[in-house]
């Protein structure tokens, strides 16, 4: 241009520098639509159609989450919790359950919100009646192909002994729920809760319009304790049952993250008096064939001593509420457990004495980080289970985690 007419190309020049100047002073919200969109996509797609032949192995294990966060903002703690073991390296997907008719955040805010937080997961919504449902439709209809969850995270329910019976109910089915339906369950719970509601109120943010919230997403993000450099802490890993290994992978997946990289491990192990220098060797040993990084093992051999007074008594309280009365047990008990399943019997009592007694006087003694989750038997009353969890993780003034894999195995053994 410049050879035929050079006024004209610096005119044109000019306007181009102008035309550039104004759009990147001005950065309105438009999407312009480019090539490597639709070549990202293809790609994509491609790639997650290719896992499809890949078979399923131990080796390529990894636990896929999908967490039941409610709007991310609400609980950005346990977000941050799972992001910090599967980013670069699984899926992870924010659930969303839909249950009220009060007004919700737009999805594209709330994906703003994780991205701007830096988290890496899809988010998804559903609107169901109960909590049971909901979950359920989501484990049966989130992910795609070999991309799908295979852990459900949820948070402690903090007011299981005021809320209403049917919530407490459909709490513990959601569990229940999703063991049947063969995934790995974790409950994290923290000792001032995991909902911030309150603080977004306090900050004056509710429900705000979408061309406002990116400017709040940059100066209202409320800091977690995963957010932080944790320094040379320990994580304690309550080994108590069998689960495939998941309750060891997660805590050592944790320690990858430079956050974590100073913490070191202990593995907790029921034993005996008499075996217990066998039992710290054996379980040395299997780890070391798991290629994990320990540094201790206790072995716990207090667990047929009676319980202490104090704990007993706590956890008898925690149940007192739920207990059938003096006429409600003379009665038809059955009919009453089948209209208010929640209910505690005298029966239920004796039939989980033996578990009782692991929980109320191994735990209860000793601190701890990640607890082996109890898996909820069919006949047991909501609230009785619940108190067991709350039995493992009172008075925890770190985040504890209760665990529990499907019974895959998630870890291979070292060869020589």
């Amino acid at each position: 241009m410049f050879l035929f007419t050079w006024w004209a190309a610096l005119i044109t020049f000019a306007i181009v520098l102008c035309l550039l100047g104004y759009v990147t002073y001005k950065k309105p919200h438009v999407n312009w639509g480019t090539s490597y969109q639709a070549g990202f996509y293809n790609m994509a797609l491609s790639f997650s159609m290719s896992l499809t032949a890949v078979e399923d192995h131990v080796k390529n294990f990894r636990p896929q989450c999908l967490v039941l966060t409610g709007p991310p903002n609400v609980r950005p703690a346990l977000v941050d919790f799972v992001g910090t073991f599967t980013k670069n390296i699984s899926l992870m997907i924010c659930g969303n359950i839909i249950m009220s008719i009060f007004p919700q955040h737009s999805t594209d805010m709330l994906v703003d919100w994780l991205n701007q937080r830096k988290v890496r997961s899809f988010f998804t919504s559903f609107t169901a009646d109960s909590l049971k449902e909901g979950a359920h439709h989501l484990m049966q209809a989130s992910g795609l192909g070999k991309l799908k969850p295979n852990t459900v995270v949820l948070g402690y329910k903090m007011d299981w002994q005021e809320c209403k019976p049917q919530s407490l109910q459909d709490y513990v089915n959601t569990i229940s729920d999703a063991f049947d339906s063969s995934y790995g369950i974790a409950i994290l719970r923290m000792m001032d809760g995991l909902d911030v509601m309150d603080d977004l109120h306090s900050a004056g943010v509710c429900f705000i319009q979408y061309d406002d919230f990116k400017k709040w997403v940059n100066t209202a993000q409320l800091r977690s304790v995963f957010q932080t450099k944790q320094g040379r802490k320990s994580i304690d890993i309550y080994w108590i049952s069998d689960d495939g290994g998941l309750t060891l992978l997660v805590p050592y997946l944790l320690t990858r993250r430079n956050r974590w990289k100073k913490s070191k491990l202990r593995v907790f192990i029921l034993g005996s008096r008499e075996t217990i220098e066998d039992d710290r060797k054996d379980m040395k040993m299997l780890l070391k064939r798991f290629r994990l990084e320990i540094e201790d093992i206790v072995v716990i051999t207090d667990v047929d001593k009676p319980p202490l007074a104090k704990n007993l008594q706590r956890y008898e309280e925690s149940i007192a509420p739920f207990r059938l009365s003096e006429e409600q047990a003379g009665g038809d008990v059955e009919e009453l457990k089948r209209l208010s399943p929640w209910k505690v019997s005298d029966k239920d009592l004796e039939a989980i004495k033996p578990k009782v007694r692991v929980l109320v006087c191994g735990i209860l003694n000793i601190s701890k980080a990640a607890h082996s989750l109890p898996v909820p038997d069919v006949t047991c009353p909501s609230s009785l289970y619940m108190s067991w969890l709350d039995a493992l993780s009172c008075g925890i003034h770190c985040p504890v985690l209760l665990i529990r894999g499907n019974q895959q195995n998630v870890m291979t053994f070292y060869c020589q």
